[in-house]
C-alpha cells in the first residue's frame, strides 16, 4: 500500500469531553494540506461516539503511537 501523505491533514489541536454525561466527544484540528498548515489554515471537526468507543478508539491510539516510537515498520491497522 502506497501513501500519498500530501493528502493526510496535520493534527493541530484537539480537546475532549463529554455530551450528556453519556457519550464523549472531542473535537480535532487539522491543517488539510501542507499549504494550509504553512498559511495557519484549520479546520475544526467535532466527533461523538459512545464511552466503548472512545476507549477502543484511545487504545488504537496508544498502540499507533507505540509502533510509531518503534521506527520505520509498515502498518496497516484500521478499524
Amino acid at each position: 500500500m502506497t501513501q500519498d501523505f500530501d493528502l493526510i491533514g496535520a493534527l493541530t489541536s484537539f480537546s475532549v469531553g463529554t455530551l450528556d454525561g453519556r457519550d464523549a466527544m472531542m473535537v480535532i484540528e487539522i491543517a488539510a494540506t501542507p499549504d494550509d498548515f504553512a498559511r495557519g489554515i484549520r479546520h475544526q471537526m467535532p466527533v461523538a461516539m459512545t464511552a466503548d468507543r472512545a476507549r477502543e478508539l484511545g487504545e488504537a491510539l496508544l498502540m499507533a503511537a507505540e509502533a510509531a516510537l518503534m521506527g520505520d515498520a509498515p502498518t496497516n491497522a484500521m478499524n
